[in-house]
């Protein structure tokens, strides 16, 4: 869903705790993508901004694309690897995880597994 939802071979997000989080302009307009999650979009342009699931609502994940210089951020794994493309090679030794990480409590499941 976030590969359709971007427009893009991958989508990247960075989870910050919500206390330590803030909009320095304007909130995203949000969308129930799911029966558990909302998405965030920007209400000018329409870019992918956020994700929004119940299950950590402690978080808010952010596009790392998004932000001002997603250089900061190191990356920790790659999940859903199960819906990746097969032209879309991702050359680095970091952990994969076919679905969801066993690091983050998530309700999504695969398409093919609904």
């Amino acid at each position: 869903m976030c590969r359709k939802h971007s427009g893009a071979p991958a989508l990247a997000f960075v989870h910050f705790p919500r206390g330590a989080f803030r909009w320095l302009g304007q909130e995203p307009k949000k969308y129930r993508s799911s029966s558990f999650a909302e998405r965030g979009f920007c209400v000018v342009c329409g870019s992918t901004l956020s994700m929004h699931e119940e299950v950590i609502a402690d978080r808010v994940q952010i596009t790392v694309g998004s932000l001002d210089d997603p250089s900061r951020i190191k990356i920790d794994d790659h999940v859903w690897t199960k819906e990746q493309i097969p032209w879309f090679h991702i050359a680095d030794d970091l952990p994969r995880f076919v679905a969801s990480s066993t690091e983050v409590a998530t309700k999504a499941i695969s398409p093919g597994d609904a």
